[in-house]
Order: C-alpha cells, then structure tokens, then sequence
C-alpha cells in the first residue's frame, strides 16, 4: 500500500514542488535595496552646508545694511546722490548698447558671409549638375 505524506506547506508528495514565498521576498528586498544608494551625505556635510548658508545670508544682509548706512552718511546730499547714480546707470546703459550694436554690427557680417558661401556653394553644385550632365550626354 503507497503511503502519501503530507509535507510542511500542503504539499503531498506526488505534487510539483512550488516556489517559496520568502525567495520572492528576499529577491524584492535586494532589488530594492539595490536600487537606493547611499547618498554620500553624512550629517556633518549637512550641516556645514546649513552654516555657509547662514553665513552667506549674513554677508547678503550686512552688505544691505551697510550700503543704507553709506547712503545716510554720505557727505552729499540725497538729491546729489540720485543725481549722481542716475548718470552712472545712464553711462553702463550706454556702454551696454554701444556694445550690443557691436555684437548686432558682426552677427549681420556673418550672416552676410554664409549668405554669400551658400550662394558659392549653390553656384558650384549647379556648374558640377551641368558637367555631369554633359558627360552623360557625350557618353562618358
């Protein structure tokens, strides 16, 4: 007379064997663990980045506190200040344009110059079409 056991997990003998449930897990966990990588930031890292940041907002800030105090301090007067800031502005924006038509002086130089080598190149292209067209109506 057969005998037929059953196994841990319902498993008779005389049934295919089937895969574990904890493979599958512990494949899903490796991918995942794969997958994040360590991010190379210690916690010494983040916070020296916290303290340059202050700092740099207590330079930015400073900085603004001590052109407000320069303004009141001056030895001009308010109006000659405005005065004199505004024919600064006035000058950077005048160099700012005598460059800018120089910048527009050489973009239409080159695009006159790759007109003019399309042209060339189109000219060539036509003489060479014409050549060939010749050479095939003499036979070669």
């Amino acid at each position: 007379m057969a005998r037929t056991t059953d196994f841990p997990g319902g498993r008779s003998a005389g049934s295919p064997p089937r895969g574990r449930q904890s493979d599958v897990d512990a494949s899903d966990s490796l991918d995942s663990m794969r997958s994040s990588k360590p991010s190379d930031r210690s916690y010494s890292k983040d916070m020296q980045m916290k303290h340059a940041a202050i700092f740099g907002a207590g330079i930015a800030i400073g900085a603004m506190i001590g052109a407000g105090a320069a303004l009141l301090f001056a030895p001009q007067s308010g109006e000659e200040t405005r005065e004199l800031i505004g024919e600064r502005a006035r000058d950077v924006r005048g160099r700012i344009g005598e460059r800018f038509d120089d910048v527009r002086g050489d973009l239409n130089w080159y695009l006159r110059r790759g007109r003019r080598k399309v042209r060339r190149g189109a000219e060539r292209g036509r003489w060479a079409g014409e050549d060939l067209a010749d050479r095939v109506r003499k036979g070669w």
